[in-house]
C-alpha cells in the first residue's frame, strides 16, 4: 500500500440531564439529525505514502477485535506533523465495514491552542449519536461514563479519538467490552493506557523514499524528475514530515515557474535553526514562517488575526467579524497554503501549529483587542438571535435583546441547533472576554446561553459560563447583571436536586432585585426560591413565597400576564400538595386558560397534570382523564419527556381508583423509565413504590 495522508490534521468534533438506572435510547430522533448508525470518521487524506508496515500491525489488531470479541486500543504516537491523523483514517476507513455499528469520532484537541476538550464534551455528544436523548445525558462525567459503557457493551464500534493529552483525558471514553477499535493519536505515547489493554504504534517520519514520493504525487513526475537531487533535499529539510512536505508542496503547486530549488535555498537559510532547537513544533516553524512571509498581504493580516479565534474552528462569518470584512478570497490564500483547512460542513479550522505559528506572528496588542471584540460581538448577536426564537417571551437585560435580530432562525429546533452546535466555542469566548476584562459582554453572552443549556440540560457548561458571569458581574459592580447571574445558577442547582443551595441563590439574587427596585428579577428570585421550598416540602413558606411572587409579577414591567399565569400555576402546585385541592383546582383553571390562549404547550402540559391531581382530589376523575389526554398531546408536541412521566404518575392513580393494578403498573413503569432517563430525583420513589417499600 502506498498512499498516506500529508498532514497530521485536526477534525471536527462530533457533537451535553443526570440518569439513574435504565436509559431510553433513541434509534433516530425525529429532528435531531443523528443517524441510527453513526458514521463520523473524517474522510482519508488524499496524499497517503509509505505507511505499509504500520498499516501491518493495524490491520492484524482490527482482524483479532473482530474475531475475538473484545476491544481493541491502538495508540498512535508521534511528533506533530507526522500524519498519525491520517494513519489512524486510512487504516479504520479500510476496516469499517467489518464494524457493523458505526464509527465515532472526536478531536481531544490536546495540543491545540485552547483547552484540551474535557471528557464531558465528547462523552454528552457520543450518548447522543448512539440514541440518548440529549436530555437524558448525565451531568456527572462519571455518570456519563457508566452509561456510555453500557450503551456500547457489545457493539462493534470504531472509535478514534485524535489529538489526545493524556490517558486520563482518554479513560473515559473507552467503550465497554464488546468488538470495538478505538484509535488514538497523540504526539505522546500516553503509557498509561497499557492497564487498560493498549497497544503502541510509534510513528516515525517518512523514509527518503517515501518523503519523495510524496512530493512527485503532489508535485507530478515530470517536475521531480527534472530535479532530484533538490526533491531530496526538500525532503531533508523538511524533517520528512508529511505536514511540512504539504505546505512546501503547496507553494510550489501554485508557483509553476518556480524551480524547487529556490525553496531549497529558502529553507537552507533557517537549517542551522532547526538542527538547534530541535523541539517538534520549532521543527516545523521555520517552514510554517516560510510560508507565512509569502503570503499576500491582507491573508497574511487574516492569517494573524485569526489567531485571536480560542479553538481554531470558525464558520465564514466569525472569519468575517474578525477581518471587518468579506474574507473569501484570503481564506482560499490559507487553504491553499495548508495553513488553513476547510472542513466539509462548511466550517473551517486552523492544525494545531498553524494556529500557533500565527500567534507568534499576531498583529499589536490594539489590533488584536479590536479583532477580538469584532468576534465577540459577532457571537453574541447570534447568540441572542437564536435565544430569542428559543424563549420568545423571557425578559432580558442583555443591550443586544432591544436591537433587531443578526440573524434569523426558521424555529426551536434550527435556533437551538446552532447554540448547541457553538457551545464549545461560546464557552471558550465566555472565559477568553472574561481573561480581557471585557466584563459586560461576558455575562451578556452566559444570558444569551439560557434557551440552550435549559432545553438540552449542558449542566457543566451551564455552571461554568455562569460561574464566570457572575465573577464579570461582581467586577463591574453591577447588581442586576449579578442577580441574573445568580438566578440562572438557582436554577441549574434545582435541575440537579441541589435545593438548599438553589435556595441560598435566589436568596442573595432576591436582595439584589429588591434593593433595585426590579420587579421582573424580584419575581424570578422569588420563583426559584419558591420551587426550592416546594421541593424540600416547606409548603407554607413556598405558598408564601409564590404569593409574593404573583403580586410582584402583576407589576411586572415585562409581560405580566405571562407572569401572573406562571406564579398562579405555582401557587396551584403548591396548594395541591397542600391538601386543598378546590382552591387549586381555580388556580390551575386560570393558568391554564392562558397558556392555552398562548399556546405555550410546555407550560400548559405540567399546568394540566396538575389541575389533573386536583381534579381526582375533588372526585372528578372523568375530567381529570380528559386533562390528563390533553396534557400528554401538548408534552408530545414539544417532546416534553418529564411532563409524560407525570402524566404516567397521574394515570397511574387513576387506575388505581379503578382497582386496575395492571394498568397502575404499567404507568408507574413507564415514569419511572422517563424519570432515571433525565436523572431526575423522583424515579427513586417510582420504583421504591414499584417494590411495594
Amino acid at each position: 500500500m502506498r498512499n498516506e495522508v500529508a498532514a497530521d490534521v485536526s477534525g471536527s468534533v462530533v457533537q451535553a440531564g443526570i440518569v439513574h438506572g435504565g436509559i431510553h435510547l433513541r434509534t433516530a430522533a425525529p429532528g435531531t439529525g443523528y443517524p441510527a448508525v453513526p458514521a463520523q470518521l473524517p474522510a482519508s487524506r488524499p496524499y497517503f505514502t509509505d505507511r505499509v508496515r504500520e498499516m501491518g500491525v493495524l490491520g492484524r489488531l482490527s482482524d483479532a477485535v473482530r474475531d475475538g470479541g473484545t476491544p481493541g486500543i491502538m495508540v498512535i504516537s508521534g511528533v506533530g506533523g507526522v500524519g498519525k491523523t491520517s494513519v489512524a483514517l486510512a487504516w479504520l476507513h479500510a476496516v469499517a465495514d467489518g464494524f457493523a455499528d458505526g464509527q465515532l469520532y472526536a478531536d481531544l484537541r490536546g495540543f491545540s491552542a485552547g483547552a484540551p476538550a474535557p471528557p464531558s464534551e465528547s462523552l454528552g455528544r457520543f450518548l447522543r449519536a448512539l440514541g440518548v436523548a440529549p436530555e437524558a445525558v448525565p451531568a456527572d462525567v462519571d455518570e456519563q461514563a457508566a452509561l456510555y459503557r453500557s450503551v456500547t457493551a457489545g457493539k462493534q464500534l470504531i472509535i478514534m479519538l485524535d489529538d489526545a493529552a493524556s490517558a486520563a483525558q482518554v479513560r473515559p471514553l473507552l467503550p465497554g467490552r464488546g468488538p470495538s477499535m478505538v484509535a488514538v493519536t497523540s504526539r505522546r505515547r500516553l503509557p498509561g493506557l497499557a492497564v487498560d489493554g493498549a497497544s503502541f504504534l510509534p510513528l516515525d517520519p517518512l523514509d527518503e523514499d517515501g518523503a519523495v514520493e510524496l512530493l512527485d504525487r503532489m508535485l507530478g513526475s515530470g517536475r521531480t524528475g527534472a530535479e532530484p537531487q533538490a526533491v531530496r533535499s526538500l525532503a531533508t529539510l523538511c524533517g520528512r514530515l508529511p505536514l511540512a512536505l504539504c505546505t512546501s508542496a503547496a507553494r510550489l503547486a501554485t508557483r509553476g515557474h518556480w524551480r524547487i530549488e529556490r525553496l531549497v535555498g529558502e529553507l537552507a537559510d533557517e537549517r542551522n535553526r532547526l538542527a538547534v532547537l530541535g523541539e517538534e513544533d520549532l521543527s516545523v516553524q521555520a517552514v510554517f514562517d516560510v510560508t507565512y512571509r509569502d503570503l499576500p498581504p491582507s491573508a497574511a493580516r487574516l492569517y494573524r488575526l485569526l489567531s485571536v479565534h480560542p479553538n481554531g474552528r470558525f464558520a465564514a462569518p466569525a472569519v468575517a467579524a474578525l477581518a471587518g470584512g468579506d474574507p473569501a478570497r484570503d481564506l482560499d490564500v490559507l487553504i491553499d497554503a495548508n495553513l488553513v483547512d476547510a472542513a466539509p460542513d462548511g466550517t473551517y479550522r486552523f492544525h494545531d501549529l498553524a494556529h500557533l505559528h500565527a500567534r507568534t506572528v499576531a498583529e499589536p496588542d490594539t489590533e488584536r483587542s479590536s479583532a477580538f471584540r469584532r468576534l465577540l460581538d459577532h457571537y453574541l448577536r447570534m447568540a441572542v438571535a437564536a435565544d430569542r426564537v428559543i424563549i420568545p417571551d423571557r425578559w432580558h437585560l442583555g443591550r443586544e435583546y432591544d436591537r433587531p435580530p443578526a440573524a434569523s432562525f426558521p424555529g426551536t429546533v434550527e435556533a437551538i441547533g446552532w447554540l448547541e452546535g457553538m457551545l464549545p466555542t461560546l464557552r471558550d469566548m465566555v472565559a477568553e472576554a472574561h481573561k480581557r476584562g471585557l466584563h459586560r459582554e461576558t455575562w451578556e453572552l452566559c444570558e444569551a446561553l439560557w434557551g440552550v443549556v435549559v432545553f438540552r440540560k449542558h449542566y457543566a457548561v451551564w455552571i461554568e459560563t455562569h460561574v464566570t458571569g457572575l465573577a464579570s458581574a461582581t467586577a463591574l459592580d453591577d447588581p442586576l447583571a449579578r442577580a441574573r447571574m445568580l438566578e440562572a445558577l438557582a436554577s441549574a442547582r434545582l435541575n440537579l436536586g441541589e435545593f438548599t443551595e438553589a435556595a441560598r441563590l435566589s436568596l442573595e439574587a432576591l436582595a439584589l432585585e429588591q434593593a433595585a427596585g426590579h420587579t421582573d428579577g424580584e419575581a424570578a428570585a422569588l420563583e426559584r426560591l419558591g420551587v426550592a421550598q416546594l421541593a424540600q416540602d416547606q409548603l407554607g413558606e413556598a405558598i408564601e413565597t409564590f404569593t409574593r411572587a404573583l403580586d410582584v409579577s402583576r407589576r411586572a414591567s415585562v409581560d405580566p400576564a405571562r407572569g401572573v399565569a406562571m406564579m398562579t400555576r405555582r401557587l396551584g402546585e403548591t396548594l395541591l400538595r397542600d391538601d386543598r385541592p378546590a382552591e387549586a383546582v381555580e388556580h390551575l383553571h386560570a393558568a391554564r386558560d392562558f397558556f392555552a390562549g398562548r399556546g405555550d404547550d410546555y407550560n400548559l402540559a405540567r399546568t394540566l397534570t396538575a389541575l389533573a391531581g386536583a381534579l381526582i382530589d375533588t372526585g372528578r376523575d372523568a375530567d381529570a382523564s380528559d386533562a390528563l389526554d390533553t396534557a400528554r398531546d401538548a408534552a408530545a408536541r414539544v417532546d416534553a419527556r418529564h411532563s409524560l412521566a407525570t402524566v404516567h404518575v397521574a394515570r397511574a392513580r387513576l387506575a388505581g381508583r379503578r382497582d386496575d393494578a395492571s394498568a397502575e403498573r404499567e404507568h408507574l413503569e413507564q415514569a419511572a423509565a422517563i424519570y432515571e432517563e433525565l436523572g431526575s430525583y423522583q424515579a427513586q420513589a417510582i420504583r421504591d413504590r414499584l417494590r411495594g417499600r
